[in-house]
């Protein structure tokens, strides 16, 4: 072999070199990442009126990232274990208030990767603008229908509209024309609701006789139920958080109005139920008259087929979330966690685990594997690209249940597939 052969050989060995130490020991860092270490960041309300949401919803994202780095040896599969990347979370409180979340926000941002989570979708409205203007990767835990729009929001599952769309179909299919009202927080996640509500009236052809706003703030409900009551409204919509819930739904007791009460997925917890020695006195309304609407995903507990993923929670929960009861909001935290998960394994294969690398990683995630937790889906570059997840399971309440909740229905309505996601 002449010495210029050898020459191409010894040239192109070396750009093997580079390209595999690039891959397998050379990974693109950059604000966010310390050595080994990936440092996210968690904006959830710890204390306020929406606490009852934060805390299980962050407990998942911390049980399911101690598995990661406890069992999984850290992120980045296809590395030496001891070359992985270990996960820290830094989490802070933001009281269920949009300003605290910009504190927060500007607080956490100079030092993570990207936010894990941020909770509530005025909040995360509220930190929009920068979250454009840093190009920071953020996962919404909230399930607002405008998050498929936005370049750097994650959404994780079905939208808020198509929760009432479902619970819609459903009433069709029992031969059931509502007539409708609607009790909605006065914010952005409130007007996803009457979004959803208005649209569900037009697919299907029945009216919305009654709209009552309430202010986050608020601890008196007569006015919105009566408003109900008084339209003659015989399911009633609502788009609340749990303490909101429980306060509607005393009010309705003590003004004996009991319509069919629909509820998105966050005006449900199951400490609305009580406890076996001490339950609620609404208890009895509640397993009559509320359905909640969540995800389609698996019931706690179900480990068949095509719920492969709560085996892996329940173990996880057993092993490192003893402290944490099961909860739905715990269940839809550690699917959120798995989905960055996803996204940060992604990034690490691509060799860029950078705020640039982490966004192309997402945007390249097709059919993300949610284990049956939640629906799957798929992400892309713009809006058309991403597949929403569709599906929804409709639950009566039970508190006989682990999370209080039995399943009613899971179905997916056509009628979400013309829903104008991206208009």
């Amino acid at each position: 072999m002449g010495r210029g052969h050898l020459r191409v050989l010894a040239i192109l060995a070396a750009v093997l070199l580079i390209v595999t130490g690039c891959r397998l020991g050379g990974v693109k860092t950059a604000v966010g990442v310390e050595g080994k270490t990936i440092r996210l960041g968690e904006i959830s309300p710890l204390t306020g009126s929406a606490a009852v949401i934060g805390k299980p919803l962050t407990r998942g994202h911390e049980v399911y990232f101690q598995y990661v780095n406890e069992v999984l040896g850290g992120v980045g599969k296809d590395l030496p274990k001891d070359q992985r990347y270990k996960v820290e979370l830094v989490t802070l409180d933001s009281q269920y208030l949009p300003d605290v979340q910009v504190q927060q926000y500007n607080a956490m941002k100079d030092k993570v990767l990207m936010i894990a989570q941020s909770l509530g979708t005025a909040h995360t409205k509220a930190i929009l603008p920068q979250i454009r203007e840093d190009k920071i990767l953020t996962g919404a835990a909230t399930l607002s229908s405008e998050w498929l729009r936005e370049k750097y929001v994650i959404p994780a599952g079905a939208p808020y509209p198509v929760q009432y769309i479902n619970a819609a179909q459903h009433l069709k299919d029992q031969g059931v024309t509502p007539k409708a009202g609607i009790i909605y927080q006065d914010d952005d996640y409130g007007a996803e609701g009457v979004k959803g509500l208005e649209f569900a009236a037009k697919q299907f052809g029945f009216s919305v006789v009654a709209k009552a706003a309430y202010k986050p703030t608020d601890t008196e409900f007569a006015a919105q139920v009566t408003a109900m009551k008084s339209a003659g409204a015989d399911h009633v919509f609502l788009t609340s958080i749990p303490g909101s819930t429980g306060r509607i739904l005393g009010t309705a007791a003590a003004l004996q109005y009991t319509p069919r009460f629909i509820g998105t997925s966050p005006a449900w917890a199951g400490v609305l139920v009580g406890t076996a020695a001490q339950p609620s006195p609404l208890l009895p309304l509640m397993q009559r008259s509320l359905w909640i609407v969540t995800d389609a995903q698996c019931a706690w507990g179900d480990v068949g087929t095509g719920c492969e993923g709560m085996k892996e929670l329940i173990d996880n929960h057993k092993k490192f979330g003893g402290d944490q009861p099961p909860d739905y909001y715990f269940i839809f935290g550690y699917t959120q966690a798995r989905i960055v998960h996803q996204i940060l394994e992604k990034a690490v294969a691509d060799g860029d685990l950078t705020r640039e690398g982490v966004v192309k990683a997402f945007e390249s995630l097709k059919q993300v594997n949610m284990g049956g937790l939640l629906n799957p889906i798929s992400y892309g570059a713009a809006c058309k690209d991403k597949v929403p997840a569709t599906g929804s399971s409709i639950w009566s309440v039970d508190p006989s249940q682990p999370i209080a909740l039995k399943l009613v229905k899971t179905l997916d309505s056509p009628a979400v597939k013309l829903f104008p996601f991206c208009d």
